[in-house]
């Protein structure tokens, strides 16, 4: 005998597809947007920071899903460093290729939190890259770099219209 509660449960639920990384059998599917923290709005030290590592995510993101819109919402349209690394991974996903790691992270983080000349803020941010991959379209590794290869040490962003941008990133000059 059925229930009135058995009888309203649906015979089955749909579940969202899993993610899956890329990998040598092919590009990372169904891989969720990172979500931004609400501390990441906040227009101070610590709001600043989050947003960076927010900003690291999407990244990574970009790298491995070619979905570089998320990223460019929250990046300075002149940040050249960010349209060259950008465009090097859509070359790679246009000519039927894709890339599997590289996911960035912060190992240290520090602002004086002081806005400059140029009108941003700039942090000394330690990032290290993860190993990534670069397969061909016949699945074939054209390129591997390992992890910690991919660090820059700079980033410039400014606060404007209740939100933090990226304006730019990379090693001060003398730093490398």
């Amino acid at each position: 005998m059925t229930t009135t509660a058995e009888a309203s449960t649906p015979a089955s639920v749909s579940a969202a597809p899993e993610p899956s990384p890329a990998s040598s059998a092919g590009p990372a599917t169904n891989i969720p947007v990172p979500a931004k923290p609400a501390l990441a709005d906040e227009n101070s030290a610590e709001g600043l920071e989050a947003f960076t590592e927010y900003w690291l995510e999407l990244f990574s993101y970009g790298y491995e899903t070619n979905d570089w819109a998320p990223f460019d919402e929250v990046t300075d349209p002149r940040c050249g460093t960010c349209s060259t690394v950008s465009s090097a991974v859509r070359n790679v996903y246009e000519s039927g290729g894709w890339v599997s790691g590289g996911d960035s992270r912060v190992m240290s983080f520090v602002s004086d939190f002081q806005i400059n000349t140029q009108g941003s803020i700039g942090s000394y941010v330690e990032v290290v890259q993860g190993e990534s991959r670069i397969y061909s379209a016949s699945g074939n590794v054209v390129e591997e770099t390992p992890e910690g290869t991919a660090k820059f040490k700079a980033t410039f962003s400014a606060y404007l219209d209740g939100r933090w941008v990226m304006l730019d990133f990379g090693a001060p000059e003398g730093t490398e």
